[in-house]
């Protein structure tokens, strides 16, 4: 089909052309009973769904090709027009689109058909080739997912760094039993201090880990953060790279000056270690976590981007769930002294927790 029989076919979406009705101002489905003599048909094509395809366009009789309500080009008679989805998805920056065929009335005439092009080989080169041989090709891969490996790589390389620092300590800082353990003896948190080497490449590891889920989000149509203007408007491995420097090193800026806030509370309330004890068990639960989350990104929702639409509601409410639960056991494990007060530490956790997640969930929507 298509194109000198170029292509084989994914899906014919000669059922889901839709028209525009002037009396309810918006796109109903067409009826061909009804809609017959309309010169104007549009149809919405998910980009999302059809990664890695192509669309093909053709018309028996001259149209204009119309995408997001803006003029394309002009499709002569009986000619195909392939347009390839990723390209179209790197362009407009959405999952769906809108194409719209003016000229002709009606849809008998219309073809609008999602394809996946397939090699056509001289016959008689084929006879000539030696079966015994495998051709393996390698698939065809986004930008993004060249640099959703290019980041797996270096978090491992930032974990085997952060180990070889110093391999006792970072054994002591992913073992459950010191975050749960409150005595006033464990001296793993009155010596781990947040300057240290350690400490900022694990703060450095969990910085990196959010900024990759953030432009994952934001890559597949689902922009947490009004960031316009700040981060790069094309998808090439080297503006995602730059995207990801930016974004690390403000996540980074602000875990920093948070820790200050935290400092400035902790000495007006009168805690003590308590405060460093917090920091170190806060990053001690976000390092799994967003560890989890980015393996699970990357190993999971990659391949299958069509997960990510079935979570996609409950996405927020997953990152929020996850800080409140975090609350809480900082709540309940960040006294190791036993001689806080129960209030100032409660009013001490609801500045430099509660009212953050606060914050970011009312820009978040």
């Amino acid at each position: 089909m298509g194109p000198d029989g170029r292509y084989y076919l994914v899906r014919d979406l000669k059922h889901d052309w839709l028209t525009f009705s002037e009396k309810y101002q918006n796109y109903v489905p067409y009826s061909r009973g009804v809609n017959e003599t309309d010169v104007s048909v549009s149809l919405l094509v998910d980009l999302l769904q059809n990664r890695r395809y192509v669309l093909l366009v053709s018309a028996t009789r001259q149209n204009y090709l119309f995408i997001e309500g803006a003029l394309q080009r002009k499709l002569a008679p009986d000619v195909w027009l392939s347009l390839d989805i990723d390209s179209l998805r790197r362009v407009y920056r959405k999952n769906e689109i809108l194409l719209t065929l003016y000229g002709s009335p009606g849809i008998e005439d219309k073809k609008i058909l999602i394809g996946h092009s397939r090699q056509v080989q001289n016959a008689s080169v084929e006879r000539k080739q030696n079966l015994s041989i495998i051709n393996i090709k390698p698939l065809r891969t986004t930008p993004f997912e060249d640099f959703s490996v290019v980041l797996l790589l270096f978090l491992l390389i930032l974990i085997l760094l952060t180990y070889t620092n110093s391999p006792s300590v970072f054994r002591r800082f992913v073992r459950p039993k010191d975050f749960f353990d409150r005595s006033n003896r464990n001296d793993f948190y009155n010596f781990t201090k947040p300057y240290t080497p350690f400490m900022v490449m694990i703060a450095l590891f969990v910085c990196t880990g959010v900024a990759y889920l953030i432009l994952f989000l934001r890559d597949y149509g689902l922009d947490l953060f009004d960031t316009a203007g700040f981060l790069s408007e094309g998808d090439a491995l080297s503006n995602l790279l730059l995207d990801q420097t930016k974004l690390t090193f403000t996540c980074l800026a602000l875990l920093f000056l948070k820790y200050l806030l935290m400092s400035l509370i902790g000495n007006v309330l009168n805690l003590g270690r308590t405060v460093n004890t917090h920091y170190v068990k806060a990053l001690q639960m976000s390092y799994v976590f967003y560890a989890f989350n980015v393996m699970a990104f990357f190993a999971l929702l990659l391949p299958n981007i069509q997960w990510l639409e079935l979570t996609r509601p409950y996405l927020l409410y997953g990152f929020v769930f996850y800080y409140v639960v975090r609350t809480l056991m900082l709540y309940l494990f960040s006294d190791n002294s036993g001689r806080i007060i129960n209030l100032y530490l409660f009013s001490y956790l609801c500045v430099v927790e509660i009212v953050p997640i606060i914050i970011g969930v009312k820009f978040a929507v």
